[in-house]
């Protein structure tokens, strides 16, 4: 026989809900009334709408997130200009094209639609072009308003023409004639090229390299130094630290040697504007050492640029006479030399030129340059 003690635990026990109640949301409303003296707004919530209401959530997030997703390519879909009007903006522009001019596209992210479209007016020196100084008119078609980086500063002036094509401007800038009296990269075929006192060759070798992770194109034709099949002088196009094509001739340094390339009698103007750069991929990473390129005339040199990790498509300005001679042509060099001639593949462009013209620079992409591999990981916590 139970105590009397027993007997009242067990009453109070049965009197009390089960777990299983508080689990399946079966308990009575007696159940779960509150307590006397606790207020309504802190009784514990029905369990099973508890349960209900989180695993509705995700669904909600996920149709919320498909929603985003559609208004978003309705409206990139609303902003690019149909296909009719980049072939009307396109026929334009070929139309009236002169010798001379080049085109342009803003934003820089629909040059792949310019090459689409007018490719055949955009041959490699116009689309790895190092400044405006080659070219007396310049066209631009424009996305929604927007400048291509090579226009923002024309974009001061008045164009002398200006066209509209759907949701395409064509803008037409004349700059006047062209400063520019020698290309040495389109006469690199002319040119000599020695690697020390030995003499290079020229060479059909077959184009190679090219795409990603295969470096620079290397050209069909080419000055072969060797025996490294990279050590060669050839004109080509590169991607230099900010991502931008330049149309270059690939000189790289050998070990112990240094590669002299000369062109002879060449009308020299009033000045030498020299750029030289690297592969992106092999400047990027910011942990080899310098190349050091000589430009000479007649033996004498008038230019020395060194280029070290991090500064990009960099540029050097000479006086082609600086001795006051008053020579209109002279033959001049290019030598370059490194320490350590692993992985620099230097490429450069040169022109001399004659008087200053008012508009002939380039934009400077390094504001937009991302940080490099060593300065990012350098910022690490």
């Amino acid at each position: 026989m139970a105590s009397p003690d027993e007997s009242g635990a067990e009453r109070e026990r049965s009197s009390a809900p089960g777990l299983a109640d508080l689990t399946s949301g079966s308990m009575s409303d007696e159940a779960v009334e509150p307590h006397a003296g606790v207020p309504q707004d802190h009784a514990p919530r029905d369990a099973k709408a508890l349960r209900l209401s989180w695993k509705q959530w995700p669904w909600w997030l996920m149709a919320l997130v498909v929603l985003y997703e559609l208004v978003g390519h309705a409206v990139i879909r609303a902003r690019v200009p149909p296909e009719g009007d980049w072939e009307a903006a396109a026929a334009f522009v070929d139309g009236a094209w002169e010798e001379g001019d080049t085109v342009v596209v803003g934003p820089a992210w629909a040059d792949p639609l310019l090459r689409l479209h007018l490719g055949q007016r955009l041959p490699l020196a116009h689309a790895g072009r190092s400044d405006l100084a080659p070219f007396e008119r310049v066209w631009e078609i424009s996305v929604g308003g927007q400048a291509s980086p090579w226009a923002r500063a024309l974009r001061e002036q008045e164009p002398a023409l200006l066209e509209t094509h759907g949701a395409l401007t064509v803008r037409r800038w004349d700059l006047g004639p062209s400063p520019v009296r020698y290309d040495f990269v389109s006469h690199l075929r002319q040119a000599s090229v020695k690697i020390g006192e030995r003499s290079c060759r020229w060479q059909a070798r077959g184009a190679d390299g090219g795409g990603l992770g295969r470096g620079p194109l290397w050209p069909a034709e080419r000055w072969h130094c060797g025996p490294q099949p990279w050590l060669f002088v050839g004109e080509t196009v590169v991607e230099d630290l900010d991502q931008q094509p330049r149309h270059c001739v690939w000189q790289h340094p050998a070990a112990g040697d240094v590669v002299r390339t000369t062109f002879e009698d060449v009308p020299l103007g009033e000045r030498l504007v020299f750029y030289a750069g690297l592969y992106y991929v092999h400047e990027r990473s910011m942990d080899h050492g310098p190349v050091e390129a000589r430009v000479l005339i007649d033996d004498r040199e008038v230019g020395r640029l060194v280029h070290r990790d991090g500064d990009g498509w960099k540029r050097l300005e000479a006086e082609t006479d600086p001795l006051g001679t008053g020579a209109s042509t002279g033959d001049v060099s290019v030598e370059v030399r490194a320490d350590d001639p692993h992985l620099r593949t230097l490429c450069w462009a040169a022109t001399t030129r004659g008087p200053r013209r008012e508009v002939e620079d380039g934009p400077d992409f390094s504001a937009a340059r991302p940080p490099s591999i060593t300065e990012a990981l350098e910022a690490r916590p």
